[in-house]
């Protein structure tokens, strides 16, 4: 994704000329969840006391509420073309924009200081690194390139090569791993103290996945994002089965409870000892991974900083580079902080995106309100705050930190784990918000207190080259 917002199209809709066909939104959402962080979540849940048949169970239910939920995420960037912070001023207001800003930049710099230590972890079992604490965090630096210069050319490498290469590896791999094992092996159940539960395991996939900002992705979409059905749903079930299962029966065949050492073994059983052409697999698809990572974050700081003059989308990649570069200093261990960054990432920006797309589709057919999304929202045009909206962003949220145990200094920080977390957060935004409209739809001041931009509604014009916007879109979507 290019650093130049002018060719990216952070700060305006995409035109019509610019969308992108179903092939390629394909390729480049299956490029955000074919991932080895998906192996990572299979490996693990065969030392959490997982069996083979309950990691099924887990992928399926993370598979369904995934696809659920980015229905609507993914309708509602292509309804109004626009990224998930920018379109946040026109829906939540000055106040919940640079809220879910912020949360944009917690999720993207949790990610992205997560797969600094997972390439780490994946170096260290295929090399012996001097130097551990300097090499991660020059890495966390170094991987801020991609994103610094704009190169389209990494990101269509990941798509058009790195992709495929990796999903016929990974095949390769649960095939004939599938085929090495014994049944009565795979079919065993570790037995260790605490183990996990299913739903556990599900919200770990969950949060790995759902990145929250697929809006940003779908604003390309050329077409209705229903027409990408299978994008969407087969993109989920290869990161959310393929991996998942290759990582579980590596676990089975290593019987190495250390992910690190575990890679070797791997690269040995699968690429028949090629260990350089394993490490260029796994840093291409890192970095590409890393790349979404770091975008998420700078979008939300870039609308935070929109307003200050002279001040470049690079200088937000490079001090985001810097604090990552710090930060990998103090976190805790790799297990530790992918529990904790994929349990917020499940829980704080899919929430809010999951109000967007209810203001967006619903709000029309139950309340008759269809906000303008025409044009992006410039801070001088936003209301204060769209309440209700602000609402149900915190409630949920709330709810789905502390039934995830994610509360530092509490005495269920990672520990707790109540039911679904992140089901949980996004249906209790959905429901404060559509309740919260109920009470205030049919007062005088109603567009007012939902944050509706302050321009009145106009049709989108077609400049040249064309151009689809939400008022167009909308009504055919919703």
């Amino acid at each position: 994704m290019a650093a130049d917002a002018g060719h990216d199209y952070t700060d305006s809709v995409v035109p019509l000329a610019e969308r992108r066909s179903n092939f390629r939104m394909f390729l480049t959402f299956l490029s955000m969840q074919a991932t080895f962080g998906a192996v990572y979540v299979g490996y693990t849940a065969r030392f959490e006391g997982l069996s083979f048949t309950q990691l099924m169970i887990a992928m399926a239910i993370a598979t369904v509420a995934m696809s659920l939920y980015c229905l609507g995420s993914a309708n509602a960037g292509a309804a109004a073309g626009q990224t998930t912070s920018v379109m946040t001023r026109g829906i939540f207001g000055r106040l919940g924009s640079r809220l879910v800003s912020v949360l944009l930049v917690i999720n993207g710099m949790g990610f992205y200081i997560f797969t600094v230590l997972f390439v780490m972890s994946l170096l260290g079992g295929l090399f012996t690194v001097p130097a551990v604490k300097a090499v991660t965090v020059g890495l966390a630096f170094v991987m801020i390139t991609n994103t610094y210069f704009g190169f389209d050319g990494v990101q269509r490498f990941a798509q058009y090569v790195a992709v495929p290469v990796v999903m016929i590896w990974g095949l390769y791999a649960t095939i004939r791993g599938l085929a090495t094992v014994s049944s009565t092996d795979l079919h065993s159940q570790l037995h260790v103290s605490g183990p996990s539960s299913i739903l556990f395991v599900t919200g770990a996939m969950v949060g790995l996945s759902t990145w929250g900002n697929e809006a940003d992705v779908f604003r390309y979409a050329k077409t209705r994002p229903q027409w990408n059905l299978p994008t969407i749903i087969v993109s989920y079930a290869v990161g959310s089965f393929m991996f998942p299962i290759m990582g579980y029966v590596v676990a089975v065949l290593a019987n190495q409870a250390d992910f690190g050492p575990s890679i070797k073994y791997f690269v040995n059983f699968s690429l028949f000892g090629l260990v350089a052409l394993g490490f260029i697999f796994f840093i291409v698809n890192q970095a590409a991974v890393n790349d979404g990572n770091l975008y998420i974050a700078v979008n939300g700081v870039q609308n935070l900083t929109s307003e200050l003059p002279r001040w470049h989308r690079k200088y937000t990649v490079l001090v985001l580079g810097a604090i990552a570069a710090g930060l990998t200093l103090i976190l805790p261990s790799l297990q530790q902080t992918f529990n904790i960054v994929t349990g917020i990432g499940a829980v704080t920006v899919p929430t809010a995106s999951t109000v967007m797309a209810i203001d967006i589709f619903l709000l029309p057919r139950l309340f008759g309100l269809r906000r303008p999304m025409d044009r992006v929202t410039h801070w001088k045009d936003a209301a204060a705050a769209n309440w209700p909206g602000v609402a149900a962003v915190i409630a949920g949220t709330v709810v789905g930190t502390i039934t995830a145990g994610l509360i530092p200094g509490t005495d269920g920080f990672q520990k707790t784990y109540i039911g679904f977390p992140a089901l949980q957060a996004w249906l209790t935004g959905a429901v404060v918000y559509v309740i919260g409209v109920a009470l205030v739809h049919t007062r005088s001041n109603a567009t007012a207190l939902l944050g509706f931009p302050r321009f009145a509604p106009e049709p989108a014009e077609a400049p040249e080259g064309g151009n689809v916007a939400a008022a167009e879109l909308a009504p055919e979507l919703s």
